[in-house]
């Protein structure tokens, strides 16, 4: 009887923090929020591909910002419609000739290359917050939609570059679905298909990180490192292991092994020094399938603009920030240097929030004085 008093008692308590953190995230109005400056129509362009070409003057940057965004890439894109959405008015700057960053295209022999979105994952989780920020919803085709692909999203190739490729390599095509990508690989391995199934839940297990994330936002502070001591256990230890180290525990067959770990491209460095932490959180990410932008990953800027441009804002191109510029005590932000035309003098461009997305180093190396490069 105590014991299952103590279960219930735990079972409640963790009910009432999932109610505690979704109450955090959606029942309250930004802290700020003013809904002064919503309702502006978005520019008219002649061409679609216009909006995200907007060449930097000074005549265009509104007046009244509330916040400048350094750099247009997903993330700034983001952030600014995000802040518009709240009613704030965004400037965003980009040196660039184009804004999007790595969503953005370009073409060679008359053939569309995309810088950077290959191809994504979850869509039916991330959709609901692309469609809050953008100007109409983007809209996405899932890969390998066809009878003869069924649904498969990745092949991953296995060989040496002394073999002709593709002849003399060993391919392993994931589809969609945990059942599908079971039971592929299960036919090519069969004596392993124990070590493929908790392949599969451990990836589901370590990639479940929300609640990790959300506790770093949490209020009160004390409550999320209290939790965050026990609902994190999982994330730190696979953290601290290798995805090599993972794989090799699960199985001794090294065509296997190649072919869970083929995915390694997407995360950039060797299965032997990353954590499988982050190659779970890859694997895992794609379970469900791919899917990309209808119309090319350029959509996604072409969509998030308008949203900044409704609420007053602009995103201007072709002129990069040359600093951030301090308030007297050398504390706070207070607004922005553009680089001059022809090595003129720069524009300055004031607002009482300065957002960098230019990236850590380029932020404290490039944009901030000396004496705050360290602080």
């Amino acid at each position: 009887g105590v014991r299952a008093f103590a279960i219930c008692r735990i079972g409640l308590l963790g009910t009432l923090f999932k109610a505690f953190l979704r109450w955090h995230h959606h029942a309250r109005v930004p802290i700020g929020f003013s809904a002064r400056k919503l309702g502006a129509e978005p520019r008219a362009c002649a061409s679609p591909d216009e909006i995200s070409r907007d060449g930097y003057s000074r005549k265009k940057v509104p007046e009244d910002l509330d916040v400048i965004v350094i750099g247009s890439g997903i993330g700034g894109l983001t952030c600014a419609a995000m802040l518009s959405r709240a009613g704030r008015r965004c400037l965003v700057l980009e040196q660039h000739y184009i804004a999007g960053g790595s969503t953005h295209v370009f073409e060679e022999g008359g053939v569309e290359f995309d810088t950077g979105v290959h191809y994504i994952g979850n869509v039916h989780k991330r959709k609901k917050y692309l469609d809050l920020v953008t100007e109409g919803a983007v809209e996405w085709d899932k890969m390998g939609d066809n009878a003869a692909e069924r649904g498969c999203y990745d092949e991953i190739c296995v060989g040496s570059g002394e073999a002709p490729f593709p002849k003399a390599w060993k391919t392993y095509k994931f589809r969609a679905g945990d059942e599908a990508f079971v039971e592929d690989l299960a036919a090519r391995f069969p004596a392993e298909r124990a070590a493929i199934e908790e392949y599969v839940r451990l990836c589901r297990e370590v990639a479940k990180k929300d609640v990790f994330f959300d506790l770093k936002i949490a209020r009160p502070i004390w409550l999320a490192k209290l939790v965050n001591r026990f609902a994190g256990r999982k994330f730190f230890e696979m953290n601290q292991r290798t995805a090599l180290e993972v794989i090799q525990g699960l199985t001794a067959d090294k065509d296997l092994q190649a072919a869970l770990l083929g995915q390694f491209g997407d995360y950039g460095k060797s299965p032997k020094v990353e954590s499988f932490f982050l190659h779970a959180s890859i694997a895992a990410h794609y379970f469900s399938g791919g899917w990309f932008p209808r119309g090319g990953s350029g959509e996604l800027a072409k969509k998030l603009i308008p949203t900044i441009e409704r609420a007053g804002g602009r995103v201007l191109v072709r002129r990069a920030v040359d600093a951030i510029m301090l308030d007297a005590a050398g504390a706070r932000a207070i607004g922005v240097r553009v680089k001059g035309a022809a090595g003129g003098a720069g524009d300055e461009i004031f607002a009482p929030t300065v957002i960098s997305a230019a990236g850590v180093f380029n932020t404290y190396r490039k944009l901030l004085p000396p004496a705050r490069q360290s602080g």
